[in-house]
């Protein structure tokens, strides 16, 4: 009975028309403390105090009590749907609750074009339309609503004309908001493929909600001028963090390399060694090549790591010149792809040089 009174309620209001006095509004949602929040939200507020109609619409929201969360997740197949809330709601999460800044920009558009887009959120919110496959990259809170200005108000953004937006890869736009020194950021580049090397236009930059609202703060007669609805303390900002990646492996590849010089890296050690790091390149080839993270696909650090290491270390680590041939190969294959991992983003190579030192070691010893 719930469901067919939502589905009435759904069908009246995308039937409704808004007055001349409505209001579209992008909100842009600063960035949060955790994860999933880190790089921002977009928010399309559709405001007709004459109708009565307060409706704040968002892409990407997600339900942790999904069956199977975490393996859907996983997988790419985790389903995200539009939401829609009263805009006081969205502030008193956003902003009281979470302390995230909050900015508004209302929409220069014609009755026209704010009636289009209001019936294509409400026909979004439908049930059979509501759920979607999210792609970070290519499809998710920011670009939904980027599309949907775009459609119902073509010609609207300039995208030739914003050269502020363009020149960066997907993968670097991306690291702007982590920081460099983490294990959550050599993580994330560590799953991410060639395709995440694109170079963006500033059409496709705008997948990050702070670029979504530059261009349509630069876009001609599109927005009136930026009104701050909450702004956040700025926190300051982590030291050095003694305990990431740049220490800790900085530290692994010390002693690996000393221990493999004064030759005192025992049997079991290698083992541990290429177990651990072999047990992360497969689960980087398995995102590459087993999801529906496209963005995973070709992966370098694959080569890097190359995940047949483990469980061969159990027979080449014992016997290296039996695997002589092999282990040459593997070293080749892991300079080339320790040199395109550190292109792609430098830090990454700290985790591949201690399989390179004892895969260069192993490989040339000699009788």
């Amino acid at each position: 009975m719930k469901k067919i009174l939502l589905f009435l309620l759904i069908s009246l209001a995308a039937k409704a028309q808004l007055s001349s006095k409505a209001e579209v509004v992008l909100v842009t949602v600063a960035p949060g403390k955790e994860l999933h929040s880190a790089f921002g939200h977009t928010i399309l507020w559709v405001n007709d105090p004459m109708n009565g109609i307060d409706r704040a619409y968002s892409y990407g929201t997600f339900d942790f009590k999904t069956e199977n969360f975490y393996l859907k997740f996983l997988m790419g197949t985790l389903p995200y749907t539009i939401s829609v809330h009263a805009m006081q709601d969205e502030f008193n999460y956003n902003a009281q609750y979470e302390k995230r800044g909050m900015i508004a920009q209302k929409l220069q558009l014609d009755s026209l074009q704010k009636n289009a887009i209001f019936q294509a959120l409400e026909k979004n919110l439908l049930p059979e339309n509501r759920e979607y496959a999210y792609k970070f990259f290519y499809d998710n809170c920011s670009t939904r609503i980027r599309d949907m200005i775009e459609r119902n108000a073509p010609g609207k953004y300039t995208w030739n004309q914003i050269p502020s937006l363009e020149g960066k890869s997907y993968r670097d736009w991306m690291n702007k908001y982590l920081e460099s020194n983490s294990w959550v950021t050599v993580g994330m580049n560590l799953a991410l493929g060639i395709p995440s090397n694109v170079k963006t236009d500033a059409s496709q930059a705008c997948y990050l909600p702070d670029n979504l609202a530059s261009a349509t703060n630069l876009a001609k007669g599109l927005s009136a001028n930026p009104v701050t609805l909450f702004d956040a303390e700025v926190s300051d900002k982590a030291g050095f963090d003694f305990t990431g990646p740049y220490v800790i492996l900085g530290v692994l590849i010390v002693l690996v390399g000393l221990t493999t010089y004064k030759k005192r890296f025992s049997y079991a050690a290698d083992v541990a060694l290429f177990s651990v790091i072999g047990i992360l390149a497969w689960f980087i080839f398995f995102l590459g090549t087993a999801t529906n993270h496209e963005v995973m696909a070709w992966n370098p650090a694959s080569l890097m790591l190359f995940p047949l290491n483990f469980p061969l270390v159990i027979w080449f680590a014992k016997d290296p010149l039996k695997w002589k041939k092999y282990l040459q190969i593997i070293s080749i294959l892991c300079f080339i792809g320790l040199i395109w991992s550190g292109i792609q983003f430098a830090p990454m190579v700290l985790v591949g040089l201690p399989i390179f030192i004892r895969v260069c070691y192993l490989s040339f010893i000699k009788k």
